[in-house]
């Protein structure tokens, strides 16, 4: 019966990667991950810096595409693999299934009685916590807003958003929670990392890019 580890990776700079996730990831034969160029050219990068140092497989190792819209299909092929093969789950950048796929499978995993064991990586939203300037006693993660939401007062909500949709969505909290100290951290542990608020957001060029991690926190206007 093989093992399934679930690793983070770096969600920028690729110095982040920690020592338990190289050995992890260079040695599992079966890597299942959303888009396989993209993790492909990340084990290609750890291959040539840690290889040498450890038991390298790449010759052997196989990589596996698990998306949102596949994960369901591809849960008993992946169950039937860690029959004989440990795996390594891994997401485009970060903590898997936060926002990712991987929840179906593992799930899977545990109820057929596989091991499912967590190495610890980044993750945007407690990055971006950690350093926003917020209260951190208590808080909410909800990835991509639904459509239908609404916040709670006295806690940190963290919202991943895109590029294209965050100053709409900057500008409807604001309308919203006009009291509210808001908080967008951008490319956190790359070259352009910002952590701005939302009055210095809406000044910035049309044309922004990069990953969006927006903070809010806010009190009862009663309070």
């Amino acid at each position: 019966m093989g093992i399934l580890y679930i690793v983070g990776t770096p969600i920028g700079n690729l110095e982040d990667v920690t020592v338990r996730a190289i050995k992890i990831l260079l040695t599992v034969p079966v890597v299942v991950c959303e888009d396989t160029r993209h993790t492909g050219q990340l084990l290609k990068i750890l291959d040539e810096k840690y290889g040498t140092n450890i038991a390298k497989k790449e010759e052997h190792r196989r990589l596996i595409s698990v998306r949102d819209f596949n994960e369901a299909k591809m849960v008993d092929r992946i169950i039937t693999e860690l029959q004989t093969n440990d795996m390594a789950l891994v997401s485009d950048a970060g903590t898997p299934l936060l926002s990712d796929p991987g929840f179906k499978v593992v799930r899977a995993a545990r109820q057929a009685g596989i091991k499912v064991v967590p190495i610890p990586g980044a993750f945007a939203g407690a990055v971006a916590a950690c350093a926003a300037g917020l209260p951190t006693n208590k808080i909410m993660f909800w990835g991509f807003l639904p459509k239908k939401w609404e916040l709670l007062p006295e806690m940190t909500h963290i919202i991943y958003e895109t590029p294209v949709k965050v100053r709409e969505t900057v500008v409807e909290l604001r309308s919203k929670y006009p009291q509210a100290q808001i908080v967008v951290c951008r490319e956190l542990t790359k070259v352009h990392e910002q952590i701005i608020t939302d009055e210095q957001l809406l000044k910035m060029p049309e044309e922004m890019k990069g990953e969006m991690t927006i903070l809010i926190y806010y009190r009862n206007e009663s309070d």
